[in-house]
């Protein structure tokens, strides 16, 4: 019913079906790669930052000069599926609005459990391609669904890039999309204690708001009302904490919008579904414009 209104609003009812594709299963992503261009911002791919096949990356560069930051985004999948070329849009997305773009693959579920995937990330990071791209500019870490939960872990505990040599200053902003931050527990799922584990400790540990620290990163956050797979209160409970350590946040709740339209938005020509890009460029800017 809700497609059959957006047909009937917009008109564009080859590219709204694309995303009912994706919900069923079938990657309207391709549809929206296309539609992107992503694949003319891309200026490198399956880049190994590790031995397991897995352990690649995907670099999308703007077309005229680069304003100063990239952003490394990771997808999500309730940690047993995804791949980095089903988001390209993404990438073409933020290379239009000039930066540069990361977009890795990590191992998921059953090949490892919970921290592997999280680690992953961090190995991605302080891989020899991506220090020398950024140079030290500004690195934005940004995650959609699972992949916000493991950018959130990222950012806010230290010691996932303290093990890579690196510092949690690395990360000059963060931005959650649709991400389990609080009210998500292993136990719920027969699924998701086989990926985190039954030990009650670690699965709080898995939770990003027990990780909030005054010098967190300051943080976008951004959700769709309508979310059903993950509940808008789950941003509220991060916001309300990062708030509490006086951590520099930004939260938006978009009416109408589901856990898959909040990211497909950034597909061309999608941007009616959600402004999701243009927050995260209003955001950026007063970091990248530097």
């Amino acid at each position: 019913m809700v497609f059959g209104r957006l047909l009937e609003r917009t008109g564009r009812g080859f590219i709204v079906m694309s995303v009912l594709a994706w919900l069923t299963g079938c990657s309207g992503t391709d549809v929206l790669n296309a539609l992107g261009r992503a694949p003319h911002y891309q200026s490198a791919t399956d880049i190994a930052y590790g031995q397991h096949p897995r352990q690649t990356l995907d670099i999308y560069s703007p077309r005229s000069d680069a304003n100063g930051c990239t952003v490394m985004f990771v997808y999500g999948g309730s940690w047993d599926s995804g791949k980095k070329e089903q988001y390209g849009f993404v990438g073409a997305a933020l290379a239009r609005k000039g930066y540069t773009v990361i977009v890795p693959d990590y191992r998921l579920y059953p090949e490892v459990t919970y921290p592997a995937f999280v680690q992953d990330i961090a190995k991605a990071i302080a891989s020899e391609k991506v220090q020398n791209l950024l140079a030290g500019k500004p690195l934005v870490l940004m995650g959609h669904s699972a992949g916000a939960m493991i950018a959130g872990l990222i950012s806010y505990d230290p010691e996932y890039l303290q093990a890579e040599g690196l510092s949690r200053e690395q990360i000059a902003r963060y931005i959650s999309l649709a991400g389990p931050h609080d009210y998500f527990l292993p136990t719920e799922k027969p699924q998701w204690t086989r990926i985190f584990g039954e030990d009650q400790n670690r699965q709080v540990d898995a939770l990003t708001v027990n990780h909030i620290h005054p010098n967190n990163p300051p943080t976008l956050i951004l959700h769709g009302a309508d979310d059903e797979t993950v509940t808008p209160k789950s941003a509220l409970s991060l916001e309300k904490k990062l708030r509490e350590a006086r951590v520099e946040v930004t939260q938006k709740t978009y009416e109408g919008v589901s856990h898959v339209k909040l990211v497909a938005a950034m597909g061309r020509p999608l941007g009616f579904l959600a402004p999701t890009t243009e927050d995260i460029d209003t955001f950026l800017q007063p970091l990248c414009a530097e």
